[in-house]
């Protein structure tokens, strides 16, 4: 008997942090029992038309979603947009501008890694990825994926050593974190205006991943966010243990937010994590998310 559960974020190769096209998605996730899911791309819609083509050719529920990426003050939040009109020309010209953002923050992350020493050029990164606008952990992957990588002593430990399970995302952490040597600053939306940008673009705002490092809320945060349109959370989440997803369930019921479900899945950037791993709810958060559409 099929498996009722639904992954509402899953990243594919439009991601540049992500290894899989929209139809392998789609393969791994009949395989792994899901009965709907949702491709979530960092700040682009790109793989919604393919999305959309797929799902008459899959036994599963497809629906368009988004990443986008915002700022609220010095802190900065991923917000999710189920349901939303993709084709929607607002939504689509700020979403070019964050492209054109996260390219110029590629390109000076490239930069001040070749100023401390790394052999890496912007131009590698372009054609190892095979994206024109490569996230941080696209840039890490092109990196330790180079020969000479596996020889370099300061790459050991990412490689070769006790960071290696987990080595793309230590390096980000150690280098391209804010306050690290190769940081760059990204342009963002504010978190508030693309509340407002996914209600005025038929989507539903829910906050993702409330408990990722870099990406924590607060209850203060959580009901100035609610009160400026909010109308989900992410509780279920690879990110999440038990007693945070409890919180966070806690912070929904109390908020009356929707609470969604998913593996924040992207490849080889988090092996750790599979699509469908983070089996929590099924159809009838799918419901609850179409009451809350403007």
């Amino acid at each position: 008997m099929r498996a009722s559960f639904y992954d509402l974020h899953i990243h594919s190769n439009y991601s540049s942090d992500a290894d899989h096209p929209p139809r392998l998605l789609f393969e791994m996730a009949c395989e792994a029992g899901l009965a709907g899911i949702a491709i979530s791309d960092h700040d682009t819609v790109a793989a919604m038309a393919e999305g959309t083509q797929l799902a008459r050719e899959f036994p599963l529920e497809f629906y368009p979603n988004v990443e986008i990426s915002t700022h609220y003050g010095t802190r900065k939040f991923h917000v999710l947009a189920p349901l939303v009109d993709f084709q929607s020309a607002e939504l689509q010209s700020k979403l070019q501008g964050l492209a054109e953002g996260r390219r110029q923050q590629a390109k000076v992350r490239v930069d001040r890694l070749r100023d401390l020493g790394f052999d890496i050029t912007f131009e590698e990164v372009i054609r190892g990825s095979g994206n024109p606008i490569p996230t941080g952990p696209a840039i890490v992957q092109i990196l330790l994926a180079k020969p000479e990588s596996h020889e370099s002593p300061r790459l050991h430990r990412y490689l070769h050593g006790n960071e290696s399970a987990r080595g793309i995302i230590a390096f980000y952490r150690d280098f391209f974190a804010r306050g690290k040597p190769a940081f760059a600053e990204m342009e963002r939306l504010g978190t508030l205006e693309a509340l407002q940008l996914i209600r005025r673009s038929g989507g539903v705002p829910v906050l993702a991943h409330p408990g990722a490092p870099g990406y924590e809320a607060d209850e203060s945060v959580l009901q100035t966010l609610v009160a400026h349109g909010l109308a989900g959370l992410e509780v279920y989440s690879s990110y999440h243990e038990p007693r945070s997803t409890r919180r966070f369930a806690d912070w929904a019921a109390r908020w009356d937010l929707v609470r969604t479900a998913g593996s924040d899945f992207h490849g080889r950037v988090k092996p750790h994590v599979s699509i469908g791993s983070v089996k929590a709810r099924g159809r009838e958060m799918i419901e609850e998310l179409m009451e809350r559409k403007g």
